[in-house]
């Protein structure tokens, strides 16, 4: 804890221990202290966010942060480039213990406290590694290891959790509804433990029930019964443990009374609309989030269209209208009645922390998928995933888009869709997808057919294999795509929705939304993939909107 002295001289006494009272002083600047300060709420940090977060100028931050070093307070990790630091405590206290449980089985135990994380299997756990942690052994790590990280929410859900702990660990056992089939228990409450996963279905026995059915639009006359300082609350954690950017609440439907409340122990998921972010283009000095108008319908749309036309695994959707925009709900595909069902991103699977999930490559996900999935089919899944997010431009697609489930003795599928979302809706000249290759280095964008053979060939697929089911997809895309937009331009006159407003008046979601249909078909043709895929007569239509 850094506290500012009595006398006002611009010193600081630190407590190198921890937040019980242990104290060695140290004297401290007022710019080392603030610094000091900021990695009381992050476990690692590089110069330029100690910068951000401090307000001190860059040079004095390089300045100051040997010096910590130097003194004993933070570790220095990495290379120049890419270096930053840790906290380093200076009394060892006793650690404290969390028993973790890996879908139901005492898998092992994590201690942490001094700057330091320690993983060890239980003895009698025979079930497989967790990614990452290797059995017979101690496994020591500085921060939080990323299969556990990777289950927090992330960005200012992830700093409301960590408001009043000294540990990210301490968030662990208040996550009831984080993804998967984790759970945290104290170790000195381990008694309170009960197990019901010796019960659990098989989750393909119960996946239509799971999984649902739904048209588009499915608009549901549902009355929300929630506060709206509630639906209002940017960054909001306490209402859902569930990581990733977006506002969420965990939610229960009283179908029969048609009303949707809060729940703890959920099986659906609210993604409310925010009627104080109202700017579509955000502040010109950055300080305000950008807001993405119908964001709710744009994710029911490419959710909706994944499952009724291209068959994936994609779990029920719908929106409810509420001020000038929607609510997005969605079932959660690893809930059964009081059952959890496991699955990890991919982000968990490479050991990649939640702030780097951008980081990796196209071509580091499909050698990792391959080692994951089981088969051939369900290899597949995920290559035409990845094809049908190139189609709409489904940029944000990163490595915890994108996951693993465990369907029963560790046999794993791609999970159901989620977080499906058309960035080049907003924004048309995004890249078509998160990752780009990285050996040989390649952005994603204008990806061609060799591309997706590339993709493929990783996870063992024949090129005759991978043109049959990328022809597939984009015949029913070409077909079926208008249609749906049509469904909008009926929802656009029935609510009256704007998308932007401009000189000559406003642009509708409809116009967007075949904008973003009409210049994807042109690109495919410029790229030479309808050619091969023999689709160039099927596609004239929108074809005739390109320049000559």
């Amino acid at each position: 804890m850094i506290k500012l002295n009595k006398n006002k001289n611009k010193l600081f006494g630190v407590n190198g221990a921890n937040r019980k009272g242990l104290c060695m002083d140290v004297k401290l600047t007022q710019n080392e202290g603030s610094i000091l300060q900021a990695f009381e709420k992050h476990i690692e940090l590089k110069v330029t966010e100690v910068e951000e977060i401090t307000g001190i100028p860059k040079r004095t931050v390089q300045r100051i942060l040997p010096n910590l070093v130097k003194k004993g307070m933070l570790q220095a990790h990495g290379s120049t480039r890419d270096r930053f630091y840790t906290r380093v405590y200076g009394i060892d206290l006793p650690p404290n213990v969390l028993a973790v449980f890996y879908n139901g089985k005492l898998t092992g135990e994590l201690e942490y406290g001094n700057g330091e994380y320690h993983f060890t299997y239980n003895k009698k756990y025979t079930g497989p590694e967790l990614p990452g942690l290797k059995k017979d052994e101690v496994n020591t790590w500085f921060s939080l290891f990323t299969v556990f990280e990777n289950l927090i929410p992330e960005n200012e859900r992830r700093e409301k959790l960590l408001f009043g702990k000294n540990d990210i660990a301490e968030v662990l056992p208040e996550l009831n509804n984080a993804h998967g089939a984790f759970d945290f228990i104290p170790k000195e409450e381990l008694y309170k433990y009960k197990s019901n996963y010796g019960d659990r279905p098989n989750w393909m026995v119960v996946k239509q029930d799971i999984l649902g059915q739904n048209g588009f639009p499915n608009v549901l006359e549902l009355t929300v019964d929630i506060e709206d300082a509630i639906l209002d609350s940017v960054g909001n954690t306490e209402h859902s443990n569930l990581s990733g950017y977006q506002t969420k609440i965990d939610i229960d439907i009283d179908w029969k009374n048609h009303i949707l409340r809060e729940s703890k122990d959920a099986h659906y998921l609210l993604k409310p609309r925010n009627k104080h972010l109202a700017d579509y283009f955000g502040n010109k000095d950055g300080t305000e989030k950008r807001y993405y108008p119908y964001i709710a319908l744009n994710e029911h749309l490419f959710m909706s269209f994944a499952k009724n036309e291209l068959d994936f695994n994609v779990p029920y959707t719908g929106i409810i209208k509420a001020d000038k925009d929607f609510h997005y709900v969605t079932k959660r595909y690893d809930r059964y009645n009081k059952y959890k069902y496991d699955q990890m991103d991919f982000a968990q699977l490479l050991g990649v922390t939640s702030k780097d999930k951008y980081k990796s490559g196209s071509d580091i996900l499909f050698k990792k998928i391959n080692e994951v999935l089981n088969n051939k089919k369900v290899k597949m899944e995920a290559l035409r995933f990845y094809y049908y997010s190139y189609l709409i431009k489904h940029a944000d697609l990163h490595l915890k888009n994108i996951g693993a489930l465990n369907i029963g003795q560790n046999k794993f599928i791609l999970t159901p869709l989620y977080d499906v979302i058309s960035v080049g809706f907003y924004k048309g000249d995004c890249d078509d997808l998160g990752l780009p290759f990285i050996d040989p280095p390649k952005k994603p964008v204008n990806w061609k057919m060799d591309d997706f053979y590339r993709l493929g060939k990783y996870l063992g697929l024949t090129k005759a294999e991978i043109k049959k089911k990328i022809r597939d997809i984009t015949e029913i895309y070409i077909k079926k795509m208008p249609e749906y937009i049509e469904r909008i331009q009926e929802l656009e006159e029935q609510y009256n929705l704007q998308m932007q407003k401009t000189r000559k008046g406003y642009i509708s979601i409809t116009k967007r939304l075949m904008n973003l249909y009409d210049q994807k078909i042109i690109s495919l043709k410029k790229l030479g993939i309808l050619e091969e895929l023999s689709l160039l007569e099927m596609a004239g239509g929108p074809l005739g909107c390109q320049k000559q």
